[in-house]
């Protein structure tokens, strides 16, 4: 904490250059010095902002598939699980003629199965 010296020839502008210190959450002392008037004052440390509202970064949400790539397609990642569990319905779904994803480390994955396969990632 820095501490910061004034000094005033008049009382009573000392008097108020503390007040306006103290209004403003520093902390102060007066002396009188050779018919002056010495104000030592500081201010607590600044603190960090908080993270909450519009400065706060939101989690996003992503599924990577068993060949180690997202599922998104034309996509920005997921505000929510929610949507993310959506989308990996509705990309899950385009297999189901088929019945089965292909992959190419493991082969044929069973639908049923392919959730497990998947990275579920928070970005």
């Amino acid at each position: 904490m820095k501490t910061y010296t004034k000094t005033h020839s008049s009382k009573k502008v000392a008097e108020i250059h503390l007040q306006k210190i103290k209004d403003r959450g520093g902390k102060a002392t007066m002396t009188p010095v050779k018919g002056r008037f010495k104000i030592e004052y500081s201010f607590p440390e600044k603190k960090e902002p908080s993270k909450k509202g519009a400065t706060a970064k939101k989690k996003k949400y992503d599924v990577i598939s068993p060949d180690g790539f997202s599922i998104r397609i034309g996509v920005p990642p997921f505000n929510s699980i929610k949507e993310r569990d959506e989308y990996f319905k509705m990309w899950k779904n385009r297999f189901a003629q088929q019945g089965y994803y292909s992959s190419v480390p493991y082969g044929r994955i069973h639908l049923a199965d392919l959730a497990d396969y998947c990275e579920w990632i928070e970005v």
